[in-house]
Order: C-alpha cells, then sequence, then structure tokens
C-alpha cells in the first residue's frame, strides 16, 4: 500500500500577484545603487569625486565593453559577473515611472565584476575586512547624447582603505589600484 500525500500545493492569484510585488520590489532595491550613480554621474564627476577612478575612451560600446572584459581577462582576472545595468531599468521602468527611469539620459550601462585569486589570497590573510573589494567592479556606461564615449569608472581602493589604520593597507590598495587601472588602461588606450 502506497502512503498518500493529502497536502496540495495551490498558487493563488492572490499569491502570485503577492511574489509578483516581492519580486518587483527586490528588483528596484537592487537597482536603487545604479540608479543613485547615474544621477550622481550628472551632477559630480570623478574628476571631483576621489572615491572614484574615471577612464573615457571613444568607440561602440559593445566593443569597447569586449575589450574591457578581454583585457582583465588577459592582465590574469577572472570575471565573476556582468549586469547589464541600463537593461534591467529598461525593463522596470514601469516600476519607476515612465518619465522617471532615465532622467539624464544613458543609453549603455554594464558592471564587470573580477577578481584576482593572488589579490584575494594576499588581501584575506592581511585583513578580512578588506574582503569588501573582492570581487572588484568597473561600470562601463555611454550616455544618448555622445553614444561613442564610453566611461568606465569604478570605486578606488586606495580610497576604500585611506583611513584604515592597518599598515599594510595604504600599500595593498595602491597595488591593487595600480594594478587593475594598468590594465584598463593599456587595454582600451589603444
Amino acid at each position: 500500500m502506497r502512503p498518500t500525500n493529502t497536502s496540495t500545493v495551490r498558487i493563488t492569484n492572490d499569491s502570485q500577484d503577492k511574489m509578483t510585488v516581492i519580486c518587483k520590489r527586490f528588483t528596484l532595491i537592487m537597482l536603487l545603487p545604479l540608479i543613485a550613480m547615474l544621477a550622481l554621474a550628472g551632477s559630480a564627476s570623478a574628476d571631483e569625486n576621489p572615491a572614484l577612478w574615471k577612464f573615457k575612451v571613444s568607440g561602440h560600446f559593445d566593443a569597447v565593453l569586449e575589450d574591457l572584459k578581454s583585457g582583465l581577462e588577459a592582465g590574469q582576472f577572472v570575471i565573476t559577473g556582468e549586469e547589464n545595468l541600463a537593461k534591467a531599468l529598461a525593463k522596470n521602468r514601469h516600476i519607476i515611472g515612465e518619465d522617471k527611469w532615465n532622467i539624464i539620459g544613458f543609453q549603455n550601462a554594464t558592471a564587470v565584476h573580477f577578481c584576482s585569486l593572488l589579490f584575494n589570497h594576499e588581501v584575506f590573510n592581511i585583513n578580512m575586512d578588506w574582503s569588501i573589494m573582492c570581487p572588484f567592479k568597473v561600470v562601463a556606461y555611454s550616455m544618448k547624447s555622445k553614444p561613442e564615449d564610453v566611461t568606465i569608472v569604478m570605486a578606488r581602493p586606495t580610497y576604500l582603505l585611506h583611513k584604515d589604520p592597518h599598515p599594510r593597507a595604504e600599500e595593498m590598495s595602491k597595488k591593487i589600484e595600480d594594478r587593475i587601472v594598468g590594465t584598463i588602461k593599456d587595454t582600451l588606450a589603444k
């Protein structure tokens, strides 16, 4: 005799609606940092913000993005993730508001996450709090007004650790930042 299972999972329209709302809220929460970053991009450039490193290059966005990723990999970094932030915002503009989702006129915005086994090893064996930098992240973006101008921006490791009391904070953050910046410049400054 087989045991019978009398419990049944029912998904009602009400529970589907609740899940939809939860998913939309989660998506919006995940997109808020991008909205803030893009809003700040219009008011304060990386030239004025010591926390950001910024590099501009001319070219088709997709080609620049591919070159960036290839260059990072050639520089012994491993790409761990990529998010098309502009596409995610566009997809959810009905949540944000059709007239509010792209106020400053960005065209493309993609985040690339990457890491270095060697840097992770060094950082983890000095101060685990510094693991917040791993993986590293750069964002490539372009604006509708100048679609062939692509900007690469990242939070500077030297800024993240500039007030850290550890005696190796300055050395390590400079070493990491110099390697990332050097790799990006060598790749995209051609």
